[in-house]
């Protein structure tokens, strides 16, 4: 079971996600409410079987991977220090549902793909992205305010604050993407070096009184640049 009900973050509308894996045809339920299909991501050649249906008054959403599928994606930050991450979205996706899905049954398998992704380079690898990415909108925010662009340049600080945030939880083991659970995240993430109130404070409260747009933009990029220098060496360094 994955998901952010076995983060411990679902609510009254959350699926249960679950991944199998299996290198035969799996006999999946066939009923009203089901419907299947499948997924390939053509960066690594990895596919997947999705069903979907109801099992009581629970949607389920569950995907049947092959057994090699965790070793395939991980391939570039196995053995070597990757120094960035190239794998696609759904493949971020899928290592942090493995990583931190709660095994039914094969324990013993689901440890050893946790520690696959735990020996690998991909949490560094994707930590300097993010830690990149942040740069590049700190370098637009910095051409936006000298066009006089002021509301794009609130906007751009404000990305450059998420990918900051983003890279500091992965370098923490936090290996979840999504946006809308940041709070979630930084909770859970308290060695991070980003509380929940300064993150709710600098990033999201908005303007503050009196406050323009470019003074906001300039804040949050401060903000962002001075955790990006505090986390330096950490996101230079190999183990």
């Amino acid at each position: 079971m994955t998901g952010s009900t076995a983060a411990g973050w679902g609510n009254t509308f959350s699926d249960i996600d679950l991944f199998a894996f299996s290198d035969e045809k799996l006999d999946l339920p066939v009923d009203p409410t089901m419907e299947t299909w499948q997924i390939s991501d053509t960066s690594t050649g990895v596919s997947a079987t999705v069903w979907m249906g109801a099992y009581g008054d629970q949607r389920v959403d569950l995907k049947v991977w092959p057994t090699d599928a965790v070793a395939k994606v991980l391939a570039p930050y196995l053995g070597k220090e990757a120094e960035f991450c190239g794998s696609s979205d759904s493949v971020q996706d899928f290592v942090y549902r493995v990583f931190i899905g709660v095994p039914l049954s094969g324990d013993d398998f689901f440890k050893e793909m946790r520690e696959l992704i735990q020996d690998s380079s991909y949490g560094r690898a994707l930590a300097r992205s993010q830690k990149a990415h942040a740069e590049n909108c700190l370098t637009d925010v910095m051409g936006q305010l000298d066009s006089g662009d002021h509301k794009s340049a609130r906007v751009s600080a404000g990305i450059a604050a998420g990918y900051l945030t983003d890279a500091a939880l992965t370098l923490h083991g936090e290996l979840c993407r999504r946006s809308k659970w940041v709070l979630r995240r930084l909770e859970s993430t308290p060695q991070c070096g980003i509380g929940v109130d300064e993150y709710r404070h600098m990033v999201l409260d908005g303007l503050r009184p009196g406050e323009s747009d470019a003074d906001c933009a300039l804040r949050v990029a401060r903000w962002t640049q001075s955790h990006l220098v505090r986390l330096e060496d950490s996101f230079l360094s190999a183990p």
